[in-house]
């Protein structure tokens, strides 16, 4: 199992850096992130890539690279493939806070929580995570992040002060987490619609975790 992880790991490299190579500043972001970052149960033959010019969406060796660009980058991680070739993916903390803004290019809600479940204590920097909710400036993000990450405060260490933070900078407003046919409740802490089986969805995104297709 440890080398078959490794070869994976290797192939996703090549992509990243292959997909990167052909776009001008070409940066691995939502779900890609998540990969890199090894917070995902799925892997797509969609890569999602931030540019600093408009591009068509293009295929090698059956991957599709696509055009999603973002506001900002913020402490941009620089690595290499194995074969020495250079790739940019979006940081820690901006990769959860985008893949929050757009739980689509995410995976979707299942694969975000999982996501959100596997990130320890210690990874994610609050003021790295406040640089980028302040950048993008909007009420529903702030609740939406600060709901997400607390459903997972026991293991992701992020502290009481952040959630009062962006509670208090999306209030006022009623959102909802992403668009649901799903029955919905109001927590009315957070002014957030969600699903009312968010706890199934919860359980079964870590499932799906203990099973991550290599």
């Amino acid at each position: 199992m440890y080398f078959c992880r490794v070869n994976v790991k290797k192939h996703i490299y090549n992509e990243f850096a292959a997909g990167c190579a052909r776009v001008n500043g070409g940066c691995v972001a939502y779900h890609g992130a998540l990969q890199y970052y090894a917070l995902h149960t799925q892997q797509f033959n969609t890569i999602y890539l931030h540019s600093a010019k408009r591009f068509r969406p293009f295929v090698i060796n059956g991957v599709a690279y696509e055009y999603h660009p973002l506001k900002f980058t913020y402490n941009m991680v620089i690595s290499k493939d194995p074969d020495g070739n250079p790739f940019a993916v979006t940081s820690l903390s901006q990769t959860i806070v985008d893949c929050i803004r757009h739980i689509d290019l995410a995976g979707g809600l299942e694969e975000l929580l999982y996501a959100l479940s596997s990130i320890s204590c210690g990874q994610l920097k609050e003021k790295d995570l406040l640089v980028c909710l302040e950048a993008y400036d909007n009420a529903s993000l702030w609740s939406r992040t600060g709901y997400l990450l607390s459903l997972f405060q026991s293991t992701n260490g992020i502290s009481q002060r952040f959630l009062d933070i962006c509670r208090i900078k999306g209030s006022g407003v009623k959102n909802k987490i992403a668009s649901f046919n799903n029955a919905l409740e109001y927590i009315s802490q957070w002014n957030l619609f969600v699903p009312k089986n968010l706890g199934n969805m919860i359980t079964k995104g870590t499932e799906y975790g203990n099973q991550v297709i290599y």
